[in-house]
This record gives structure tokens, C-alpha cells and sequence, in this order.
């Protein structure tokens, strides 16, 4: 059931059941459970290499600090564009240590593009899938989780 209430930075209702975590230059983070991370960037928002330590450096903070690996539900239909850096940062500082996965959520045709650009261009060190829907995403993410979590 969701929220009537829209985020100032989201395109969508945020769920009552979404923990609010703090936000970043371009992102805001809600908690799932115990370990699910959802990374959604503001509507309209860029990432750049910039954008995109502040945001790899917030995620990998909070698992270490949760004591538990988390995966991270990507709302990345919000993004308008991803550079180069930003994929490069991506694949290559999520912690699998911290992470054991991350489904981006693609609900339109552009952010298709920018998850498909990330996906081929890019080697990322944890489990990555792109989804229409956060239900299907939430699903495979559940086969992922580590014994430990559940």
C-alpha cells in the first residue's frame, strides 16, 4: 500500500513502510526490512563521478555500520543521465563484503538506456539486474540474500 504522500525528490508515492536513511547530493534512501537499501535519486538528477562517490561512500557506510551485507534497490527511472565515471565507480566500489546485490528499477526507456549502459559497458563486483518493477526486483533479491540475513 503506498503512501499518499509524494517525496519532494521521487516521481512516485513512498511506501509508509520505507524507512527514511538521509540523502546525498542527488539520492535519497529509504530501508527495507532489515536490508534493503532503496537508492532513489531526485527526479531530474545527473549522476557524474562526483555524485556517484558521495553515493557508493553513503550506501557502503550504512552496511558496514548495519554490521550486515545489504542490497540496493535502485530507483534509477528518476536519473536523467549517468556518465562514464559515475558507471565506473559503480562497478568498481561496491563492496561485496557490504553488498550482495543490486537491481535497478527501469520503468521507462530512457532509464532502460542508462541501466543497459551500465550493465554492458560495466563490470560490476556484485550481483546486478535490471526490472520493470520493484516486486520483481524484490523477488530475485531474496534469492541473493546471504544466510546470515535471514
Amino acid at each position: 500500500m503506498f503512501n499518499p504522500v509524494m517525496s519532494p525528490s521521487s516521481a512516485r508515492p513512498i511506501p509508509p513502510e520505507w524507512t527514511p536513511l538521509g540523502e546525498t547530493v542527488n539520492t535519497r534512501y529509504y530501508l527495507i526490512g532489515k536490508d534493503v537499501v532503496v537508492v532513489y535519486p531526485h527526479v531530474g538528477s545527473r549522476d557524474d563521478g562526483a555524485s556517484a562517490w558521495e553515493n557508493v561512500e553513503f550506501q557502503m557506510n550504512f552496511a558496514r555500520d548495519a554490521g550486515h551485507r545489504c542490497a540496493f534497490l535502485v530507483m534509477i527511472t528518476s536519473l536523467t543521465s549517468q556518465d562514464a565515471d559515475a558507471r565506473r565507480i559503480y562497478a568498481t566500489h561496491m563492496d561485496p563484503k557490504l553488498a550482495f546485490g543490486a537491481a535497478l528499477i527501469a520503468e521507462k526507456p530512457l532509464a532502460r538506456a542508462i541501466a543497459s549502459f551500465f550493465t554492458g559497458l560495466s563490470r560490476p563486483k556484485i550481483p546486478t539486474r535490471v526490472f520493470e518493477a520493484p516486486s520483481s526486483a524484490l523477488a530475485w533479491i531474496d534469492t541473493l540474500r546471504p544466510p546470515e540475513n535471514r
